[in-house]
């Protein structure tokens, strides 16, 4: 634009001194005077010329700063296009990224859920679990105390079963007495003897085991004018002893019992006293019993 300013005024000048030529020409007398114009057109033009290249100068160097200035601008654009590419570039991966998160996010979601439902089957099944443990808990109770009283029972059984069978029964087979001493009485009919402790022999029972036994005489009396009776002895101990006098002639009995602690090897058995009868039939009116109640 500057450029053409000077144009202008060069052609101006131009024309101002073809037209002065052409006034010399036609009218001499003014030329002095407008050549002294066309001088003072000229100074004032020349100067103008200066002040314009001045300016010029000015904005020469003005386009030059305002040229870097636009080169460095641009060259920031750039690199703010570039560092914009990055940034979409970087937003796009993260958005990719999202995406990916978000389908896992969902997949995981799915999988809670899912893990939910099982859980919820699991603690369903879990409590059905435990209601069947409690109702096998209370049948195996049961079961053990039906088992435990059985396994007592078994052991009962054992124990009858190990236990002996000891029981026995004898009667006389005839009338006893009267004798000038104590006399043993022998039952010599065998009635029940399981175990073989008493001795039909003897009339003595022996013990086998140690344990608790039951023992009973029952005697008879048939005699008028005799004393009848018997004593009940464990070893050499006399523990019982039962008698009456008859004096009508008629048939009498008297009967006892003891319970007793024996040890293997005690005897029990019956005597007659010192001039006492029994009066016996073929009826068993006199007999002799006893049985183990328990071992100890």
């Amino acid at each position: 634009m500057k450029r053409s300013a000077v144009v202008t005024l060069l052609l101006l000048v131009h024309n101002s001194l073809q037209e002065a030529e052409s006034a010399e020409a036609s009218n001499p007398t003014n030329l002095h005077t407008e050549l002294k114009q066309l001088k003072d057109t000229m100074y004032q033009q020349g100067t103008a010329l200066v002040e314009l290249k001045t300016e010029m100068k000015y904005v020469q160097q003005e386009n030059t700063a305002l040229k870097s200035k636009i080169a460095q601008r641009i060259k920031h654009t750039k690199q703010m296009e570039n560092k914009v590419e990055t940034l979409n570039k970087e937003i796009s991966a993260q958005t990719a990224e999202m995406s990916a998160v978000k389908d896992r996010l969902a997949a995981s979601e799915g999988e809670v859920k899912s893990l939910k439902k099982q859980n919820t089957e699991t603690k369903t099944a879990l409590d059905a679990s435990k209601n069947e443990v409690m109702i096998l808990e209370k049948t195996s109770a049961a079961h053990n105390a039906r088992l435990a009283t059985s396994e007592s029972d078994v052991e009962s059984l054992k124990k009858d079963i190990d236990r002996p069978k000891v029981a026995f029964s004898a009667a006389l087979t005839a009338s006893l007495g009267s004798f000038s001493s104590m006399t043993n009485v022998v039952y010599s009919r065998v009635i029940t003897n399981v175990g073989g402790a008493y001795s039909p022999k003897t009339g003595m029972f022996t013990a086998p085991v140690r344990g608790v036994y039951y023992f009973r005489f029952t005697s008879c009396s048939g005699n008028s004018g005799y004393y009848s009776g018997v004593f009940l002895y464990k070893n050499q101990d006399k523990l019982l002893g039962l008698h009456m006098y008859n004096n009508g002639n008629k048939v009498r009995y008297f009967t006892g019992g003891l319970t007793l602690h024996m040890e293997p090897g005690d005897l029990v058995h019956i005597r007659l006293p010192q001039g006492y009868k029994l009066y016996e039939t073929d009826t068993n009116l006199n007999t002799f019993s006893g049985f183990l109640i328990f071992t100890m």
